[in-house]
């Protein structure tokens, strides 16, 4: 599985495992990606990383949003430390 390092400097890194769903499974990731983030990551910085690691397929992630197994979380939000997250990439259909 793929790990990557947010750029800006990390006080207490954690390493978070993100997993990835639908379409962007088949981007050439896996089904999930291993992160290191700071305690003060927010979810737009997580996605923001991401994005850089799926390089020319990033389109993919526009309308995406990270979750927990309980809740979505809004771009503000602070990663959590532990618990499953994954990005979920928007739905269509009727």
């Amino acid at each position: 599985m793929p790990s990557i390092s947010l750029k800006a400097a990390i006080t207490n890194p954690m390493t978070r495992r993100v997993e990835l769903y639908g379409r962007l499974r088949d981007a050439g990731l896996g089904d999930a990606v291993e992160l290191e983030v700071g305690p003060k990551t927010t979810a737009a910085e997580l996605l923001r990383e991401l994005a850089r690691r799926f390089g020319a397929a990033k389109g993919l992630l526009e309308g995406s949003a990270l979750a927990t197994e309980s809740e979505v979380l809004n771009a503000s939000a602070l990663v959590p430390a532990s618990g499953v997250l994954a990005v979920l990439p928007p739905v269509c259909g009727g």
